[in-house]
């Protein structure tokens, strides 16, 4: 009889965490013989994605080794078989994953964990006059573009379009580098401001959280701008609408050297395409287990199907919301698709079994934001600090994420050359 395949796709922290928690519990079930796991990824690297803010907006090169971590090293230790390429036609009716060089691999149970894609909101202009940050090569083209403009005499307009965490741990960045050229160049003039649609940065967040957040920008001298709304942009200008809350002015464009968009995310557009039953933005809506449920009657749950991280929406059953779409509870949820799944194993196995369940992430969720070099507002229960121990504190977090995906002492390792 030939082995069945268990196929993760994406290996980002949520479908790292599926993949090994899969196989270690495969090999401690013995079942080894009876299923494989193939981990699937269009890139050979995993990208640590809480740190790569500081691959754009830092000169120094090492940062991006500290984001980039080799996919297949991180494995070798485990029974998965990793297989490079992009994914273009997941059909999980018949269970066939077709990849762009024409492959093709089985799977009878099936984890997506995708991850997101930027969202342009259809904004005229966007696209061609914007740099994004979502990879390391994106990353780069930030550095260089923010390198040579600083390498100019005069002014320098920097805008960060989204004011959610990675607007505003990009723009505090891009200002501590800017100090330091502007030591070097007293000729040298930069300006960095912030563009946000929603009343308030950091909507979703904690007021408490928001506050401090704009003091910090303030003594940054970043400019924020909310309640601006970015309708089209040209080569060097954005237009907005609506007017300007916590700003000095209300104007009807803003000028820029370098826009970099960090306002938004969707959902992959092949995930869109999968016939599964969905919310209105096209995210699969996950059960408590993190299993999706057929949107066709031909689907009949063939191969068994699960999402994690950015791809899924779950609804927290404590607070009736969508849980946050963060590297925490990416990881949470593919634990919990790892144990759903393994415990249908079990029950495929032996007849007699019943599955267990296991109750998923508590209501509140830990999180942290860099503002800057060696300062952090964090969030821990209904305990908020900030500056030097809320620094301290994200870098506990970053050691806890390497721990989900490497030894101890190599996460220390990596750890300490952050």
């Amino acid at each position: 009889m030939p082995k069945k395949n268990i196929v993760i796709l994406g290996a980002g922290f949520g479908g790292l965490r599926t993949a090994m928690d899969i196989s270690r519990k495969l090999c401690r079930l013995r079942l080894l013989e009876k299923y494989d796991v193939t981990l699937i990824d269009r890139s050979d690297c995993h990208i640590f994605i809480p740190l790569i803010y500081k691959v754009a907006a830092r000169p120094e090169p090492e940062h991006e080794k500290n984001c980039s971590y080799d996919i297949a090293t991180l494995i070798k230790d485990f029974p998965i078989a990793f297989v490079q390429g992009e994914i273009v036609s997941p059909d999980v009716t018949s269970g066939m994953i077709a990849l762009k060089d024409g492959r093709t691999i089985r799977a009878d149970y099936l984890v997506v964990a995708l991850g997101s894609e930027t969202n342009y909101f259809g904004i005229a202009g966007l696209r061609e006059h914007a740099l994004q940050l979502k990879t390391i090569e994106s990353a780069l083209q930030i550095r260089a573009a923010v390198s040579a403009a600083f390498a100019k005499s005069g002014n320098v307009r920097i805008v960060a379009g989204g004011g959610g965490p990675n607007g505003i741990e990009l723009a505090a960045e891009l200002c501590e580098w800017a100090n330091i050229e502007k030591k070097k160049n007293p000729t040298l003039h930069v300006s960095i401001s912030i563009v946000e649609a929603m009343p308030t940065l950091l909507p979703g967040f904690a007021p408490n959280v928001i506050a401090i957040a704009m003091r910090r920008l303030a003594r940054l001298k970043i400019s924020v701008m909310t309640g601006m709304k970015i309708t089209s942009v040209t080569e060097n200008e954005i237009m907005i609408a609506g007017d300007p809350k916590k700003s000095d002015a209300a104007p009807a464009n803003i000028p820029f050297d370098i826009l970099i968009w960090t306002g938004g995310t969707k959902t992959p557009d092949l995930l869109t395409r999968m016939p599964l039953q969905k919310e209105s933005r096209g995210k699969p809506m996950a059960q408590d287990d993190m299993s999706c449920l057929p949107g066709t009657p031909d689907l009949k749950r063939a191969p068994m199907i699960y999402a994690v991280g950015d791809d899924v929406c779950f609804i927290d059953p404590k607070t009736k919301r969508p849980v946050p779409a963060v590297a925490h509870v990416a990881i949470l949820e593919g634990a919990i698709a790892a144990h759903a799944l393994i415990e249908e194993i079990k029950k495929a196995e032996m007849a007699s079994y019943t599955p267990r369940n296991i109750s998923f992430i508590p209501e509140e969720y830990p999180y942290v934001i860099p503002i800057g070099e060696s300062w952090a507002v964090a969030k821990l229960g209904p305990f908020t600090f900030s500056g030097w121990l809320g620094w301290e504190f994200s870098r506990l977090v970053e050691f806890n994420y390497l721990l989900m995906i490497m030894p101890p002492w190599k996460a220390f390792k990596a750890w300490m050359r952050m």
